[in-house]
């Protein structure tokens, strides 16, 4: 199963994630994709405080898929933070980010363990006029497009709040039955 989680920063997105990650209480690895530069190791430190100890960690900022392909196994978790850094490095790196999206999205689906993905939501603001800026929007918007349209949960996190965009069918099902069995116990109840 592929759950993703996105949402702008500081939008409670990577807490909501490891939430779903402890629920599992399987084997977890957390692939951190952040490159420890000056501005991010105060945000890196607090990251490692607030992840449980028996949670592996690889610091990943490129090769993200064969990294995937080596670690999967069934009844495992891998949670991923972040995509948008992770494409960012592929970014820096000159690598073509169609490419590294295709490879990454042909990956996430051969694999057997739980994923956990998350990633920030770029395209919502103002987007600078520069062409770096621009060719990451836009690769960024379809990486989350070709991600989403794999996964079978998405997640829009505001406000440290999950808002359910998509998700398996035996859960809407189960969902939808629970509201169907509520709703006539209460009538049923009042007539």
């Amino acid at each position: 199963m592929i759950s993703l989680y996105i949402g702008g920063a500081r939008s409670g997105k990577s807490s909501l994630a490891e939430q779903e990650v402890m629920a599992f209480a399987l084997p977890t690895t957390y692939i951190a994709t952040a490159t420890a530069s000056v501005s991010m190791a105060e945000r890196i430190a607090l990251h490692r405080e607030q992840r449980p100890s028996d949670w592996t960690t690889a610091e990943i900022p490129l090769e993200l898929s064969a990294t995937l392909t080596q670690l999967d196994s069934k009844q495992s978790v891998i949670i991923i933070d972040c995509l948008t850094l992770w494409l960012t490095n592929q970014l820096m790196a000159e690598h073509c980010l169609i490419d590294e999206i295709d490879r990454l999205c042909h990956t996430l689906t051969s694999l057997q363990c739980h994923l956990v993905l998350v990633s920030t939501e770029v395209g919502q603001s103002l987007i600078p006029d520069d062409e770096m800026s621009q060719q990451f929007v836009t690769a960024s918007g379809l990486m989350h497009q070709k991600i989403a349209a794999i996964a079978d949960k998405v997640n829009f996190c505001q406000g440290k709040i999950a808002i359910c965009l998509k998700q398996p069918e035996f859960l809407v099902c189960k969902t939808i039955k629970t509201a169907n069995a509520e709703t006539a116990t209460t009538e049923g109840g009042i007539g």
